[in-house]
């Protein structure tokens, strides 16, 4: 960030009220020629995972559903599985790009079981560990995590998720603290739809455009995912059509929303929408929190330069900073008027859609392009 984009920790604490005056003011003056909902639309269908990367990742995950639904220690255990995350949500954006290659596909996969929450943690991640390897003839494990087994294959990484019924969800099991904690993955995907829904369709997209922006100008690992999927929700408008005005109110909301609490070192707590009483901020530190706010407030000035400028290069050229270069330019202003810069948005498709054959496992090393 450059130093003169900073604000003093006393700065921002005297200056926030105004700030969040200015940032929230919809300032449309006359002359101002919105970068044309077409150039979002084309950043849209550019950060979409490809065909590719949805081919691999659906042949990763069914292989690995396979193989624990038909192996041999293991299949008394396993009751169903299903997808999460933001493959399942549709709201996963193109994978990271890598010593000039792109990185595989993250999937979370959740295998309902027949464990007890009486059974250790600890014990259940290693049983599921050991028969994903299955004495060698299944899959290298990568690692285990707190709560999941890391798979990395030719195809996809993946976490398995093992978990138990509930009666109004699922238990999770946890290593680190030897107990199992409730979770509701299929609310979240619901959840995501009727966002979407409410949205006019516009949910996901503005979705995969703030998980671009974050990628592009990070301040720290968190917050990410589903997190960003929430601020969304609360702090996006739900009715305005134009994706750039859409995106510039949705900083200045957050900012405004919440940088009182950063100022005074304080989060807020974020309710999960499948169990109110989860912080899904409770991953986040202070610290993190502090930088995503400050990263906000740079950005919520950048995007609101670029809405109201008057002259296109101008307001293109801001919005490049916002999105990186594969924002497109407009090529002049008479071109870009016909577009019409605030016409309805029509919602980008979102879908995900995995054959529902299953795919054996792939006998192949692992890292194999």
């Amino acid at each position: 960030m450059a130093k003169e984009d900073r604000l003093p920790t006393g700065a921002l604490l005297d200056g926030v009220a105004s700030m969040a005056l200015i940032l929230n003011e919809r300032r449309t003056y006359e002359g101002a020629m919105p970068v044309p909902q077409a150039r979002f639309t084309e950043l849209l269908e550019d950060i979409e995972p490809s065909q590719t990367t949805k081919t691999k990742a659906s042949g990763g995950h069914n292989g690995i559903r396979k193989h624990l639904r038909t192996q041999q220690s293991f299949k008394d255990r396993y009751v169903s599985s299903f997808l999460s995350g933001s493959y399942a949500r549709s709201t996963s954006i193109r994978p990271r790009t890598s010593a000039g290659e792109l990185e595989r596909p993250d999937v979370d996969i959740i295998v309902v079981t027949n464990f007890s929450t009486s059974d250790h943690p600890d014990d259940v991640l290693k049983e599921v560990c050991r028969a994903l390897e299955d004495g060698g003839n299944g899959y290298v494990v990568e690692r285990i995590n707190k709560r999941s087994v890391r798979v990395e294959t030719w195809q996809a990484e993946m976490d398995i998720v093992p978990v138990v019924p509930a009666w109004n969800g699922y238990m999770i099991p946890d290593r680190d603290t030897g107990t199992w904690k409730f979770t509701n993955p299929p609310v979240h995907t619901s959840w995501s739809a009727e966002q979407n829904q409410r949205f006019g369709g516009r949910f996901k997209p503005l979705v995969k455009l703030f998980k671009w922006w974050r990628r592009m100008n990070p301040s720290g690992r968190r917050p990410k995912g589903f997190v960003l999927e929430v601020l969304v929700s609360r702090h996006a408008p739900a009715t305005e059509t134009h994706y750039g005005e859409g995106f510039a109110q949705l900083l200045a909301n957050i900012y405004n929303e919440y940088a009182w609490l950063a100022a005074n070192n304080q989060k807020p707590f974020l309710a999960d929408p499948a169990d109110p009483s989860n912080d899904i901020l409770g991953k986040v530190s202070v610290a993190q929190w502090k930088d995503f706010i400050e990263k906000v407030r740079v950005y919520a000035d950048i995007a609101r330069r670029a809405q109201d400028a008057v002259d296109m290069d101008e307001a293109t050229r801001q919005w490049r900073r916002v999105f990186g270069d594969r924002f497109k330019l407009t090529a002049n202003v008479a071109k870009a008027a016909t577009y019409g810069g605030f016409a309805a948005a029509a919602p980008v498709a979102a879908g995900y859609t995995f054959p529902n054959a299953m795919a054996a496992p792939a006998n192949k090393p692992r890292g194999f392009a």
